[in-house]
């Protein structure tokens, strides 16, 4: 009886074996069918003809075309390429060793067309599309690098700059240091709390605050903020103005920067008087006067938007590479009007007239600063300018 039972285990066993041995004959005999189609596809795989000598033809290009392909003069391309080269590593080249100049050429297309997407700039540049992606946002970062460009000015330059705003308007707003506002750019549903993304307009939005001076340079920059901000909230929450109530950030004698009213008003931050239809014409005239230098920022955000069409609408759904496109762009900005001459970055603006209490497009009208948030120096001194004004 026992015999029969041990007989009948082994064969029992034997069978499984057979089985699993089975299996596992035909699981080779599939990997290796697979193999050899995967290998036959490859074989068939079309090759899409790209542009192979594009850069020849940029070569090739005359300085005005040059300069509309890629928002700057060739001469200061070079001084970018030439800046930017140290930060050019061995890792960032990538298999191909694609050279910095290409690289620098599809970042500069890809800033300066509101619709062009990775997949054009592959077909352009004669690149895979990924490869596209992964050289914009390294050169991104490298641009980043030139931070330097946007600088809080030293108090002597602060002077220099003041000098500058009295000689830039008939009627001149005095111990001006720099004007204050915020714009909104328009990005692809955040991954992250798109709720708080979502402005007034319906639209999801970054939005940037910046300081520029007359000539249009960006002195200060924050950004990152979500569109449901108010103007004021991100104006306390900013690194410049706490510098300025700590002291950190210098400013110079009387120096004050211009803000509109959604704006509080303070001893170095100075905001028209609210228009309730019963002031008087000296408020009249300090108001225009504050809004006809304060137009310098509005006119900064035009030439950046102009030069710059991504920020149209940034399709990008990381809040963190969103920010860096806009940090990367007001830097370029300031590049340009550094080195370039005036052709490369003044458009057509609007009169000033025209450009007095109306607002850019991506400017969203925000709710007015309570007043009871003003600062009783800054109501003093608003008042003995409106005086000034009318001596």
């Amino acid at each position: 009886m026992e015999f029969l039972i041990n007989a009948i285990i082994d064969n029992q066993e034997t069978q499984s074996e057979n089985i699993l041995l089975n299996y596992n004959k035909k699981r080779i005999k599939q990997v290796k069918r697979r193999n050899l189609l995967l290998k036959s596809d490859l074989k068939k795989k079309r090759s899409v003809p790209k542009v192979n000598n594009y850069l020849d033809i940029i070569k090739n290009y005359p300085e005005d075309v040059f300069q509309s392909h890629f928002r700057m003069a060739r001469s200061t391309f070079m001084i970018l390429r030439n800046s930017i080269q140290p930060y050019w590593t061995r890792s960032l080249r990538g298999r191909l060793g694609h050279s910095l100049e290409m690289c620098l050429y599809v970042t500069l297309w890809k800033l300066g067309n509101s619709n062009g997407t990775f997949r054009e700039l592959s077909d352009r540049f004669g690149v895979a599309k990924g490869t596209t992606h992964k050289i914009f946002f390294n050169v991104i970062k490298m641009i980043s690098s030139l931070k330097n460009e946007i600088i809080w000015p030293s108090a002597v330059k602060q002077r220099q700059v003041m000098e500058h705003f009295e000689r830039s308007r008939c009627n001149p707003f005095p111990f001006v240091v720099g004007c204050v506002d915020v714009t909104h750019f328009n990005i692809s549903l955040p991954k992250n709390d798109a709720i708080s993304y979502y402005n007034r307009k319906g639209n999801h939005t970054i939005i940037l605050q910046a300081i520029c001076d007359s000539k249009f340079r960006f002195l200060d920059v924050f950004i990152g903020c979500p569109g449901s901000c108010h103007d004021a909230h991100v104006w306390k929450t900013s690194p410049i103005y706490k510098g300025i109530i700590s002291g950190e950030v210098e400013l110079a004698e009387n120096a004050v920067i211009l803000g509109d009213s959604a704006y509080p008003l303070s001893k170095f931050l100075l905001t028209p008087y609210r228009d309730n239809g019963h002031l008087r014409s000296e408020e009249r005239k300090f108001n225009y006067c504050l809004s006809s230098t304060r137009v310098f920022i509005e006119q900064s955000y035009g030439i950046l938007e102009q030069k710059f069409k991504i920020l149209n609408y940034i399709n990008l759904r990381s809040v963190k590479k969103a920010s860096m496109v806009i940090f990367a762009c007001t830097i370029l900005h300031n590049f340009i009007i550094n080195r370039g001459n005036p052709s490369e970055y003044l458009v057509e603006l609007p009169e000033n007239n025209n450009v007095i209490n109306e607002e850019n497009e991506n400017h969203l009208s925000t709710s007015l600063a309570p007043e009871e948030n003003n600062d009783l120096d800054g109501i003093a001194i608003r008042r003995n300018l409106t005086t000034l004004f009318c001596s």
